[in-house]
């Protein structure tokens, strides 16, 4: 199958590396020189615009990092619009607003395409293949495009016909993620503060009723990869908005997913807006008197 990428970053550097050993022809395009220049190292062609995505592809993915991009890379100058027919098809994989994605849908109609299809799982998960799909559009764009999603994807679940419900559901679970982060990173360092081993800490509550992912796989890079996990800060906080503006749209009252919000949004600034998500945690130890990695090396001396 002749697929597109349109945003080559953590993740979509990933999902081309994937598609190309699946062995569809990959057609890319990135802003950026560098990764530009790269992309034949993976196999895939590298394109000059968004819009020579379009005419060389059947379908193509889009992941880029907000609303402002998605809007240039569609409907900008030799963007994909511009070169993309009522048989293309555009796979909004990016976390993007609700209501950007349904207004997008609207002003492409009769003209290309979109599947509203947010995924879950970091670059961990885009790297393995075990994405969890969340895909939102005509059954029959959906099928067409099953061959992307089977070599992205572990989970592919269709959330209906009306673009927007995909990104609804990515955002929700983006709040609820980060939110764990955020507890689960206060009570780790909690834990350690009060003489217990952060390694033992994740070992037990992994196995307990206080488990979560974010437990797991994100609070433990503050000792193990110094805070670099391959996802943003920014993106968090991003992410965390567009939760809390569903919720309150609809009357939510969301208190706790707006106090984690709030540390999130502290953390970035922190960070000048830079920097992986887990600085999250680094956030927390300053705010706490405790270094999570100092605290794991005293134990094994």
């Amino acid at each position: 199958m002749d697929l597109g990428i349109i945003g080559v970053g953590n993740m979509g550097w990933q999902m081309a590396q994937r598609l190309v050993k699946a062995g569809h022809h990959v057609t890319a395009y990135d802003p950026r020189a560098d990764v530009a220049h790269a992309l034949p190292q993976l196999g895939a062609t590298a394109a000059p615009s968004p819009a020579a995505v379009a005419k060389a592809s059947d379908a193509t993915i889009l992941m880029v990092l907000n609303s402002a991009q998605a809007d240039e890379a569609i409907w900008g100058e030799n963007g994909y619009a511009e070169a993309a027919t009522p048989e293309s098809i555009l796979i909004m994989m990016s976390s993007l607003p609700p209501a950007y994605v349904a207004a997008t849908a609207d002003r492409s109609e009769g003209r290309f395409q979109i599947i509203d299809s947010p995924v879950s799982g970091g670059v961990e998960g885009a790297a393995a293949g075990t994405l969890t799909i969340m895909a939102a559009g005509s059954e029959a764009a959906v099928e067409t495009a099953r061959p992307v999603y089977e070599a992205l994807g572990e989970s592919i679940i269709w959330l209906g016909t009306r673009p927007g419900l995909g990104a609804t559901m990515k955002a929700v679970n983006q709040a609820m993620y980060f939110s764990a982060m955020a507890s689960a990173a206060e009570m780790v360092i909690t834990a350690a503060k009060a003489g217990l081993d952060p390694d033992t800490v994740i070992e037990v509550i992994g196995r307990s009723s206080g488990d979560s992912w974010a437990l797991r796989n994100r609070v433990p890079l503050s000792w193990r990869n110094d805070y670099k996990s391959g996802g943003s800060l920014a993106v968090a906080a991003k992410d965390m908005t567009a939760g809390l503006e569903i919720a309150e749209q609809l009357g939510v009252d969301a208190r706790v997913t707006k106090a984690a919000a709030g540390i999130i949004r502290e953390a970035m600034e922190r960070q000048n807006g830079e920097g992986d998500d887990p600085l999250l945690i680094e956030y927390i130890e300053a705010r706490s008197g405790v270094r999570l990695l100092e605290s794991v090396s005293s134990r094994n001396t």
